[in-house]
């Protein structure tokens, strides 16, 4: 299991530019910061799977961004929330953005891979019809869709953490480092 401090180390930054992208001023931004690692430390004993580490830092984050506002409206009478945090009827902006990044992932799947996506997800070729278009079983060109989507799923979470609803929509994301692939996102 991995320890606060490590936690610490790999994340703080992130978590920092998260938040300030939220809140205005560096003293409420520490503040939130501080109050994130403080349930982080108290959370890290519950947390099964290292691998969803980062998914939860950010859910924490989020809940306490929401938290800081919802504590200034009970000293106000109105206090609006920052355009990302309200509820958005349509999320489409940002999920919107992150398909935008999908035809330049696509480029670094292999050809057969690349071919596949397009002729399955964009063409809406059917699972049958690909498969005679590809010479292949239904089973194999299903299992090529199924690979090949995992294939781009994997190269952009390797670029940015793609924060999502409980729907699979998109509403965040945050590059992991520079020049770390095709996506061309902006959060840097």
């Amino acid at each position: 299991m991995t320890s606060t401090e490590k936690v610490w180390t790999q994340f703080s930054d992130r978590l920092r530019a998260f938040i300030g992208k939220r809140v205005r001023g560096e003293s409420d931004v520490d503040d939130i910061l501080q109050e994130v690692f403080s349930k982080i430390h108290a959370g890290m004993g519950s947390l099964k799977e290292d691998e969803r580490i980062e998914a939860w830092l950010f859910q924490v984050a989020r809940h306490a961004v929401l938290d800081f506002f919802r504590g200034r409206a009970g000293k106000r009478r109105t206090t609006e929330l920052p355009e990302d945090l309200a509820v958005d009827p349509d999320p489409g902006n940002v999920s919107g953005e992150v398909a935008s990044w999908l035809d330049p992932m696509m480029s670094l799947l292999p050809k057969e891979d690349q071919e596949a996506l397009r002729l399955a997800d964009l063409q809406g070729l059917s699972q049958k019809d690909l498969a005679v278009r590809l010479g292949l079983s239904a089973t194999a060109a299903k299992s090529r869709v199924q690979r090949a989507r995992l294939k781009l799923r994997a190269a952009v979470l390797e670029c940015c953490h793609v924060e999502l609803d409980r729907r699979g929509n998109a509403i965040d994301y945050s590059r992991k480092g520079r020049g770390c692939g095709p996506c061309s996102c902006s959060c840097c």
